[in-house]
């Protein structure tokens, strides 16, 4: 369990005491970021999402039971806070590869988490193949040329596909909005 010295933490915490903040934020932001930064190599998204982790402890502080120590219970709220970011990152670089990417960058998005359903959404109506070779031209990243040998096409049959698949996504992304 929790020794005495977080348990004190942990009450004075509970109660909204400003100074329990201030005495737990000053012990624990190194601890937390080092855990962080070892997930992340970027300082300012580490700086961040040390930020942000303290935030999500406060809100969830009622919920913490104290069947942990402290460090330990943050630690997993971290890790929500780490798979939160790279599904975050992961959806806007997904969204850059894809045609009409910039198009849908561009707009009022207020969350990259809809962005990415809505993508989604379009790919499960498009055809398997238009699927495949947008996935592996934009998402893969792969040349035309290395996708026309893996495919066993030319590399004219290739873009004239990729040209519809981009088409056929246009006009599914139009329709959906």
């Amino acid at each position: 369990m929790i020794d005495d010295m977080q348990d004190e933490l942990l009450i004075r915490l509970k109660e909204g005491n400003p100074r329990a903040v201030s005495d737990w934020y000053g012990e624990y932001r190194h601890r937390i970021a080092a855990f962080i930064a070892k997930k992340v190599s970027i300082e300012k998204d580490t700086e961040e999402l040390t930020q942000e982790v303290f935030m999500s402890c406060l809100k969830h502080l009622p919920l913490f039971r104290g069947q942990s120590s402290i460090f330990t219970w943050m630690c997993g709220i971290a890790r929500h806070e780490i798979a939160d970011y790279y599904r975050k990152k992961y959806a806007k670089k997904a969204l850059k590869y894809v045609p009409l990417g910039e198009k849908l960058l561009s707009e009022e998005i207020a969350d990259a988490h809809e962005s990415a359903i809505k993508v989604r959404q379009v790919l499960s109506q498009m055809k398997a193949e238009s699927i495949e070779l947008l996935m592996k031209k934009y998402v893969d990243q792969k040349k035309v040329i290395d996708i026309s040998k893996e495919l066993g096409k030319t590399t004219r049959a290739v873009e004239s596909e990729l040209f519809r698949a981009r088409q056929e996504f246009k006009k599914l992304y139009a329709l959906s909005t």
